[in-house]
């Protein structure tokens, strides 16, 4: 039980940050205003970095390439930093309150980087005049100036790889036309799975704190947020020259570096499914035990009450707290907030002192509500949270059963 304690907490804690952020240390190149090469021989590319088995690095990354082979630099301008040092960084990740920045560095050191990783990294070329090509070069190093580097990161909205995308879009000559080549009926929540099928329990901890904002059909433009999506979408895109004419947007693609990682392995044991499913199995056991020999236990439900205030305290930090988006329509705050911490006092009381836990009644019809609620909210929830809930209902009902025939006293029902 100590381990599901520790599985649950550090995985709900820092599963915000496996989602899409592509998070990078601060590794800017020295002397950043040295990054200016003439204007006359510039090629632009997108590099997309494959997921890797770091929680942070579970969706992969976009970055911008910028070579000047005239003056030999080849630099890559990344959106995905962040100073891990700054000062409260855990808390204001948690509120949303997050400030990444761009910055660039020599493409060797992100090659070897990546390398060193196992990683494979994929390049497509921008197929820009040389006009246009300027025109980004200078607006990647207005951005790149001390005043400007920072931005308010958002992990659906605003992310790494959709500034790379945008930051393309206003140095082009026209507009990009993407063809959509994703599943226009998946949503948010359905790629996110799609990315996590090796990792159940990244997936639940997404899950339990995403509400029903990432259940509607994605826009095209937001399923953009997953770099692997924007690499397909530029893969298929066009542009659509002011002038009328319409271009491919890439105008080749190489192999940086091969994927040497290899897929993660699917496993059962140890998965959500898995593990509450026995929890439920545990549950229903303990509850005909004690109906066999009249007598209820309470430590099962003290252990599942503190469990549950304890991933009840971040879903409710970030439902009220945090700026960031889809953590304010989760409807298990219904269910996963601080009250089960006092409830599961309350059951350490009663149990002292013979009580009869009159809040069993109210326990039980808060679960049971909340099962139904499950059923008929716009939320899609995670298999192994049923199980969950399925769990809470059949130890709430052996609650209120003791309760509506005796008072508990050293374990033993006194009859009425």
């Amino acid at each position: 039980m100590v381990t599901l304690v520790r599985h649950i907490f550090l995985l709900i804690f820092f599963v915000l940050a496996c989602l899409p952020i592509s998070a990078q240390e601060n590794v800017a190149v020295e002397d950043s205003a040295t990054v200016i090469p003439q204007l006359d021989s510039i090629e632009i590319s997108i590099l997309t970095c494959t997921p890797g088995k770091d929680m942070y690095a579970k969706f992969g990354h976009t970055a911008l390439r910028v070579r000047d082979y005239t003056v030999h630099r080849d630099v890559v301008f990344n959106y995905g930093c962040f100073d891990y040092n700054a000062t409260n960084f855990v808390l204001k990740f948690l509120l949303g309150q997050t400030d990444y920045l761009l910055d660039a560095e020599e493409f060797d050191f992100l090659k070897y980087r990546y390398g060193m990783l196992g990683n494979g990294v994929s390049e497509q070329m921008v197929n820009l005049s040389q006009e246009e090509a300027n025109r980004l070069l200078a607006l990647l190093l207005e951005n790149l100036r001390p005043e400007n580097q920072e931005y308010r990161y958002n992990w659906l909205y605003d992310n790494c790889t959709e500034r790379a995308r945008d930051v393309i879009e206003k140095a082009v000559d026209g507009k990009i036309e993407y063809a959509g080549v994703v599943d226009e009926d998946m949503t948010v929540r359905d790629m996110l799975h799609k990315c996590l099928e090796k990792s159940p329990w990244v997936a639940f901890g997404i899950d339990m704190i995403l509400g029903d904002e990432i259940d509607s059909k994605a826009d095209k433009r937001v399923m953009m947020f997953l770099p692997d999506v924007f690499r397909m979408e530029s893969d298929s895109a066009y542009i659509v020259k002011s002038n009328g004419e319409r271009v491919e947007y890439v105008a080749g693609r190489a192999t940086v570096l091969e994927d040497t990682n290899g897929p993660d392995e699917a496993y059962v044991l140890g998965s959500p499914l898995f593990v509450f499913s026995l929890l439920l199995l545990c549950a229903i056991g303990l509850s005909l035990k004690e109906f066999k020999k009249n007598r209820y236990t309470a430590w099962l439900d003290v252990t599942l009450h503190t469990i549950q205030g304890i991933a009840g305290l971040l879903v409710a930090f970030l439902f009220f707290l945090s700026e960031h988006p889809a953590v304010d329509s989760n409807w298990l705050v219904i269910l996963f907030n601080p009250l089960p911490l006092f409830y599961a006092g309350w059951l350490l009381y009663c149990q002292k002192q013979g009580k009869r836990n009159l809040l069993s009644y109210v326990n039980l019809a808060a679960t049971a509500g909340f099962l139904v609620v499950m059923a008929v909210c716009p939320q899609s929830f995670n298999i192994a949270m049923w199980l969950v809930v399925l769990t809470l209902l059949v130890r709430a009902m052996s609650q209120a059963h003791f309760t509506y025939h005796g008072t508990n006293h050293n374990n033993r029902i006194i009859q009425r």
